[in-house]
């Protein structure tokens, strides 16, 4: 064994290598301070500020969706048939929209002043398109006569609307009636019956029944006349030259 002595090294010193340093300690993870923290905590604030707001705007928007109202032609007084709409006819309703609903929109207002009321119309009631129409010639003091029709009782090459027509009355069986069972009139004393009319439509031809049903504008003092008469089967239809 070889030792150091005063200054000179011991033949042992060689033969036992020295000991190893102690490994140093592993780093602590570094501590967050307060400011990133205080960063952190904000921006988790703002995030859940943010879908708040977002889920409001949607719930907003889908309840609108849901209670839209929207501005449409309302009827302000009655209009009889065939009555041309004035401006005065007309008002605007704000109501919820509904896809079940047509309504005319208010916009197409000046549109709709002038045309005709293809049925009654009745104050308070929303206006659709189905109610109104063009000019037909169906004027105030006339009335709708719809004519169950088979062939023979009108000429083989139809009918058109706006064809001016005689209504005449033609002998009828015996004990025919009227309606719900009144004796119909004498259909001898009604033979020169005459009434002028227009067609207003002519219908399809019932495969069933082979009847056509012909709808025409009669003066309101021969309405109730004709439709008495035409529930008895006892009359035909002359077209008269155009401009008789």
């Amino acid at each position: 064994m070889t030792t150091r002595v005063d200054g000179m090294v011991s033949p042992a010193a060689g033969r036992y290598p020295a000991p190893a340093p102690e490994a140093a300690p592993p780093a602590a993870p570094p501590l967050r301070s307060a400011a990133a923290r205080r960063r952190t905590s904000r921006k988790s604030l703002v995030l859940s500020v943010l879908l708040v707001l977002l889920g409001g705007l949607l719930a907003l928007a889908a309840g609108q969706m849901l209670t839209a109202h929207t501005e449409v032609l309302a009827v302000a007084r009655d209009v009889p048939l065939g009555s041309t709409i004035t401006t005065e006819d007309l008002a605007v309703a704000n109501v919820t929209s509904d896809p079940n609903l047509s309504p005319i929109p208010a916009s197409q207002r000046s549109r709709i002043v002038g045309m005709v009321a293809q049925v009654p119309l009745t104050r308070g009631e929303l206006l659709t398109g189905a109610q109104v129409g063009p000019d037909s010639g169906f004027a105030a003091g006339e009335m709708l006569v719809a004519l169950p029709l088979k062939e023979g009782q009108f000429p083989a090459r139809g009918l058109s609307p706006g064809q001016r027509i005689l209504i005449v009355a033609t002998p009828g069986g015996t004990g025919s009636t009227i309606g719900s069972g009144t004796p119909a009139a004498d259909t001898d004393g009604a033979r020169d019956q005459q009434v002028d009319a227009t067609v207003a439509e002519v219908g399809p031809l019932n495969q069933a029944t082979q009847v056509t049903v012909v709808d025409v504008r009669v003066s309101a003092d021969d309405g109730v006349q004709v439709a008495e008469l035409a529930s008895t089967g006892n009359l035909a239809l002359i077209v008269l030259p155009a401009g008789r």
